[in-house]
């Protein structure tokens, strides 16, 4: 391993554990939406944004360390921020209901889904293996995020359960993330 490689693995290192941290409280936030039921939603909700704070502060904290040698890494602060901000609305809302979570849950999953479909062009430009793997990822983000805009898909599964989806694809994102950073390292 050449003196450039060994620099750079404390930084690969924690970006991992990073996203690790990341996926493993959105992961636990969807089993707490699933199991807690319906009609706990707005009693969950600063939970849920605070998970959500979480994660966006976290991309903004690896974009600041990885902008010039991560692919893409304008993506992460774009996520990041908007991620953030809209967490303060459950975070700081106290008039929230609850049919108006699964709906913010699905915009902030429809522009995330929007964000990688965005990457993932990028990373296709630049002849970076994994780029389809985010196309399938934005995608799925995509839909699941129009399809929890849909009255009838939150009435047939539950608001519960469409929050726990959105919550599950986007902790499933970060550990896509963990697994194909080597390629995305410039």
């Amino acid at each position: 391993m050449d003196k450039k490689n060994l620099m750079k693995f404390p930084k690969l290192a924690q970006v991992q554990i990073l996203w690790g941290l990341a996926g493993i409280i959105l992961f636990s936030a969807s089993a707490f939406t699933f199991l807690k039921g319906e009609n706990a939603l707005v009693e969950i909700a600063p939970y849920l944004g605070l998970s959500m704070l979480f994660s966006g502060l976290i991309n903004i904290y690896i974009y600041r360390r990885t902008e010039k040698s991560l692919h893409g890494s304008h993506w992460l602060l774009a996520d990041g921020v908007s991620t953030s901000l809209l967490s303060l609305f459950l975070l700081f809302n106290q008039m929230i209901q609850a049919a108006l979570i699964p709906f913010f849950l699905g915009v902030w999953e429809l522009f995330t889904g929007i964000l990688k479909l965005l990457d993932c062009k990028e990373l296709k430009e630049d002849a970076v293996s994994g780029w389809r793997c985010f196309c399938l990822l934005g995608s799925i983000e995509l839909i699941s995020g129009v399809a929890s805009l849909l009255k009838p898909v939150d009435e047939f599964m539950g608001m519960n359960v469409v929050v726990a989806i959105i919550l599950f694809i986007q902790g499933c994102s970060y550990f896509f993330k963990i697994k194909i950073y080597l390629q995305l390292v410039k």
